[in-house]
């Protein structure tokens, strides 16, 4: 019998976390010739996702818990939930039911009959999601895929099922800094996307704000490309000409047609010029000193607080120990 871990990072997900695992088990029932396992993540939640998840874990023998010290984001809740997934197949979705766990069977097919090492999911349309945001996402995966080695569809999500061979290669990425839709497309293996239409949240309510897709997407470019730095430098070179010229007819215009230049607009206009330029090209090197910064303090990615996990190999040294 085959082992699927799901992996499901959760953030204030008290109003529907039963509902999902319900949901979730209604598709597992239908599969009966796989064990599935719940790895659930509770990310620094402020509600009582952390004792809903007790609460499961007593009621399921299958589920089990990570709970963090404080929220520590997304991509770090994934990081810890691959770290402990040891099944054949592991799947990362939310919680919030927008990742249909009726797409396994395909999942495992592609995997299985196809011969794939990763089946990921994209959307096509999305019910509810305003004009500009949509836009946005699109202007995002256009200069991602132009200014990065990664490359992704548009609408490409985090839900999808894996190897356990793909999951021990992501693990070797072990950046703080991370970007999981670059990673998994930047270790390789293949991989076959499948669409679908996503819904609104049954319950509860999302968490990305517009600030927080915004940095989420300077994370994923800048984590993957130097393209930033190269464009300020470029800039740099082609200011640099441009003024050059301008200098030499000046030059021409002053000493042979005794041709007076009025100093103050032009002046006026080059100072804010070169300097929002500079301002500009300062704050990009400053991303990247900072996400060096930040890489060589060498801190953990996450903090672990309670876990399941570690009752079972306190249980087990117990038992050991009782046997010598």
């Amino acid at each position: 019998m085959k082992t699927i871990d799901i992996i499901v990072p959760c953030y204030n997900e008290e109003e529907g976390l039963e509902y999902f695992v319900r949901e979730t088990n209604k598709a597992i029932d239908t599969l009966p010739d796989y064990s599935f396992r719940y790895i659930l993540i509770n990310d620094g939640s402020r509600d009582k996702t952390y004792l809903i998840m007790k609460k499961l874990a007593k009621q399921f023998s299958n589920i089990k818990y990570i709970s963090f010290s404080r929220n520590f984001g997304k991509e770090a809740a994934m990081y810890a939930g691959l770290q402990h997934a040891c099944a054949d197949y592991v799947v990362v979705m939310d919680a919030d039911l927008q990742h249909p766990p009726e797409v396994f069977p395909q999942m495992i097919e592609a995997l299985e009959k196809e011969g794939y090492d990763c089946c990921a999911t994209k959307r096509d349309e999305r019910e509810g999601e305003g004009l500009f945001r949509g836009l946005f996402s699109k202007l995002f995966f256009k200069l991602s895929n132009k200014l990065t080695d990664v490359k992704n569809p548009y609408g490409a999500m985090d839900y999808r099922m894996m190897t356990q061979q793909m999951v021990q290669a992501i693990l070797e990425l072990s950046e703080v800094q991370r970007f999981s839709k670059g990673i998994f497309s930047w270790v390789g293996f293949n991989t076959k996307w499948i669409s679908f239409k996503t819904v609104e949240r049954r319950m509860g309510t999302t968490k990305w704000k517009f600030s927080s897709l915004f940095k989420y997407a300077i994370d994923g470019i800048t984590c993957f490309s130097v393209a930033p730095l190269r464009f300020t430098a470029i800039m740099g070179a082609v200011i640099f000409f441009i003024s050059l010229i301008y200098i030499i007819i000046t030059l021409i215009q002053t000493l042979f047609f005794g041709i007076t230049t009025p100093g103050y607009v032009t002046t006026l206009c080059a100072v804010l010029f070169l300097g929002g330029l500079t301002e500009m090209s300062i704050g990009i090197l400053g991303e990247y000193i900072g996400r060096i910064y930040m890489e060589t303090k060498d801190r953990p990615i996450y903090i672990t607080k309670f876990s399941n996990f570690e009752e079972e190999n306190n249980k087990e040294k117990d038992k050991e120990k009782d046997e010598k």
